[in-house]
């Protein structure tokens, strides 16, 4: 398989510096601290010798979490400045007029961006496996934080692309970047406790409390496309606790009680609070393959040129009708 050449030079550049070498070192040992700490405060080691084995459950999860907030914070850097510093150096034009395709450029940069945190965190890999030394997660857990942070990783990096291509300057894009994530993973969570509120003063103001609360289940599928509420969720379902999605629903007046036998709308709700994470991801998924597409439309020279000819052609056709109504006007 050809490697795509912007992808290769670029991780070329980055893994060769010193730089690199001492992020993964200082990355690595910070979350050692994080996981020895964690060790010493959860474990409760009682006077009959009895440990609490639970706690290694717990150091898990707020390793897993740490790594899911180093993913949404340091990606949106990376590749919002990718092809924005590019057009700041004026070095874009020599790219695109290369044999690469505009969705080529955008890959290889949001695949050089993302392989640098994808590194530190398969890196960290051994010290997140020190809890299957004493139970509770399994290899499928990793699997699956594996599988949720890499989906997360392209969700977010093409948030940056997508800024990086439709803005000019590198910072532009960077704060774009961040203000979409703190759109999607904040706003939206803020969403659904308004919908959720507004429910609840709507049975108590306008319907004096009599009959059930306003089912808004509706507002919880929003969270479907909030990468922060997936690893949460995942990593409470790991732990051992009941769902986040089941306590959402719950708390959005989904009558979830007999929700298999009942209406369509039940029936949906229960499928999605018991496959979560799968039709997060896929929503992400699709989500990334529409912003990288509109990346590399913004990328494409030719665009400007076509929606200038698209306009001209549009003009001519509307003159052209204008004439030949003016022609028949004059003939009668």
């Amino acid at each position: 398989m050809k490697l795509n050449p912007v992808y290769g030079k670029e991780v070329k550049l980055r893994v060769r510096t010193v730089k690199f070498a001492l992020t993964i070192f200082f990355y690595n040992l910070i979350l050692i601290g994080i996981a020895l700490f964690g060790f010493e405060v959860f474990f409760n080691i009682q006077w009959n010798a009895q440990i609490d084995y639970s706690g290694a459950a717990r150091v898990y999860f707020i390793i897993t979490c740490f790594e899911a907030i180093m993913v949404i914070f340091l990606i949106p850097v990376f590749t919002a400045g990718s092809i924005a510093g590019e057009r700041e150096k004026q070095t874009l034009e020599i790219l695109l007029t290369t044999i690469l395709k505009p969705q080529q450029i955008v890959a290889g940069k949001l695949m050089s961006s993302i392989s640098m945190v994808l590194l530190l965190v398969l890196s960290s890999l051994p010290i997140v496996s020190i809890v299957f030394t004493i139970g509770g997660v399994g290899m499928t857990d990793l699997l699956q934080f594996v599988v949720t942070v890499f989906v997360m990783s392209l969700y977010v990096g093409s948030i940056g692309m997508f800024a990086s291509s439709f803005l000019k300057k590198t910072l532009q894009a960077i704060v774009f970047s961040f203000g979409m994530v703190v759109i999607i993973c904040i706003v939206t969570a803020v969403f659904v406790l308004l919908a959720n509120a507004f429910a609840n003063m709507y049975y108590y103001n306008v319907m004096g409390g009599r009959g059930n609360v306003p089912d808004v289940s509706w507002a919880g599928y929003v969270l479907l496309i909030n990468p922060a509420f997936t690893v949460i969720n995942m990593s409470v379902e790991q732990y051992g606790a009941e769902s986040l999605a089941f306590e959402l629903f719950r708390g959005l007046n989904t009558p979830l009680t007999g929700a298999v036998g009942g209406g369509l709308a039940n029936r949906m709700n229960s499928f999605v609070m018991n496959h979560w994470l799968i039709i997060s991801l896929v929503c992400q998924l699709l989500l990334t393959v529409l912003l990288l597409k509109l990346s590399a439309r913004f990328l494409n020279p030719l665009r400007k040129k076509k929606e200038k000819e698209r306009k001209e052609g549009k003009k001519a056709r509307r003159k052209k009708k204008r004439g030949d109504a003016d022609e028949e006007d004059s003939g009668f």
